[in-house]
């Protein structure tokens, strides 16, 4: 026998796509506020001491430092230590960036 499943969506209408019903009830389970998220991400900053900054780099560049971090060793820091040793020492090669 086979099992029957609920849709998420009407495919019945042929007006077009619909939102799913899930959406449609309107159970809504969270209510927090972006100042509530906000407040979240500032405790969770100020835990670590740490941000994250994005940059694009190439494929063979990001599988570097991935190759390089794993040998390292999560203990000794890994990727995040070698980027961050790498960008340290450009600082220190161009301080008249700051100026």
């Amino acid at each position: 026998m086979k099992k029957e499943f609920k849709k998420a969506v009407d495919t019945e209408k042929l007006s077009g796509l619909t939102q799913p019903k899930s959406f449609m009830n309107n159970d809504e389970k969270n209510n927090k506020t972006w100042s509530d998220y906000s407040e979240i991400i500032k405790t969770e900053q100020d835990e670590y001491n740490q941000v994250l900054y994005t940059v694009a780099v190439e494929p063979a560049m990001k599988e570097a430092i991935q190759i390089a971090g794993k040998k390292l060793g999560r203990t000794k820091g890994g990727a995040k230590s070698i980027v961050r040793n790498a960008l340290l020492n450009y600082f220190e090669e161009h301080p008249e960036l700051f100026e």
